[in-house]
């Protein structure tokens, strides 16, 4: 174990020392994954949100789906789905829809770093991209079309250094709230 530590540390010297002498995100690409540690905690588990409906259900699919398809069409490699990562967006599209507001600041004052770190989940980036959408008949196509124009949302779907994916639906009346997730652990 100390061996490899030792490696980890000595890889993220590198990658750290690459990305400040040239200032270039791609540097993060050449991160090594984190360790996987499991913080044993006394609190009870938090519920999971499940999906609302099984349409919903298609929508979140439909998301990944045509992001993934976004990004290998650019070469990069496809997300992996994240279902505790989903469950964090879904339950933040659930209270953007069930506290009336659209904002990266959760009414709580909660962020994307806060929200994820409370759902259990370690990271070594994250990014968010949100959509709001209301009378829609195509909302997969709607929102990836307009994340996709947007040069911020655009930037998260195109970061090759993400490799996993959340991505949360919830419905109110005929409003849509996508939350998708990126991370890299």
């Amino acid at each position: 174990m100390a061996t490899f530590r030792k490696y980890w540390l000595a890889g993220v010297a590198i990658a750290l020392l690459a990305t400040v002498a040239t200032g270039c995100e791609r540097a993060l690409e050449y991160l090594p994954p984190l360790p996987r540690v499991e913080i044993p905690t006394k609190q009870p588990a938090k519920p999971s949100i499940p999906v609302q409906t099984a349409k919903i259900g298609e929508i979140e699919a439909g998301v990944r789906q045509s992001i993934n398809q976004v990004r290998e069409k650019n070469g990069l490699k496809p997300l992996q789905n994240n279902e505790r990562l989903a469950e964090v967006a879904r339950n933040y599209s659930r209270q953007m829809a069930e506290k009336n507001f659209f904002s990266h600041t959760g009414a709580d004052g909660s962020t994307v770093e806060t929200r994820v770190r409370a759902g259990g989940i370690s990271y070594w980036v994250v990014g968010e991209n949100l959509f709001k959408g209301t009378n829609l008949t195509q909302p997969v196509k709607i929102a990836v079309d307009g994340w996709l124009e947007s040069p911020g949302h655009r930037a998260n779907i195109m970061r090759p250094y993400f490799t996993e994916t959340g991505v949360g639906v919830w419905r109110d009346g005929n409003s849509y709230y996508i939350t998708q997730l990126f991370l890299r652990r």
